[in-house]
C-alpha cells in the first residue's frame, strides 16, 4: 500500500504551530484501516459480526516537527501477527524532503463485543500471514 497523504491545518496544531503529538494516533488509525481496507478487511462490516480490533499497546517515538502547511506521508505494514492480535509499524515523513518525523507501533488485540479476546477470523489471518510473509 502506498503511503497515506495528510496535510496539516490549523486545527492539527498546538498553539506553537507544531502537529500536536496525540494526532499522530488519529494518522495512525486512518492509514491502519485503509490498509486492512485494501487487503479487503471491512472494520465496520467485522463490527457488525461482532470481531472487533482494539489497541492493547502504542509506542510513538518523535524525531522531528512538522508544522502547520506540511504534508506528511504516513506508511504502515504489519509486522507481528499471532491468533488473537496483529502489530503495525508506522514511518511519518515529510513530503517535501522526506525528513523522518516519527516512527511507531500500535498492537491491536482481536475481541468480541464483550471485549474477550477471540482468534483473528482465518480468512483475514491467512491473508495478513499471506501478503507481510509472517
Amino acid at each position: 500500500m502506498k503511503p497515506m497523504e495528510i496535510k496539516i491545518y490549523y486545527e492539527d496544531t498546538d498553539a506553537g504551530g507544531v502537529v500536536y503529538y496525540a494526532n499522530y494516533l488519529r494518522y495512525f488509525e486512518r492509514v491502519r484501516t485503509e490498509l486492512l481496507e485494501s487487503l479487503g478487511v471491512s472494520i465496520s462490516q467485522l463490527a457488525k459480526e461482532g470481531v472487533n480490533f482494539v489497541v492493547v499497546k502504542t509506542e510513538v517515538n518523535y524525531i522531528s516537527a512538522a508544522k502547520l502547511g506540511d504534508v506528511l506521508l504516513i506508511a504502515t505494514k504489519i509486522i507481528e501477527l499471532k491468533k488473537v492480535s496483529l502489530t503495525f509499524e508506522y514511518e511519518v515523513t515529510k513530503k517535501t524532503d522526506n525528513t523522518l518525523v516519527v516512527k511507531g507501533i500500535t498492537k491491536l488485540a482481536c475481541v468480541n463485543n464483550n471485549l474477550k479476546p477471540i482468534k483473528i477470523p482465518p480468512e483475514i489471518y491467512n491473508k495478513i500471514k499471506t501478503v507481510y510473509n509472517l
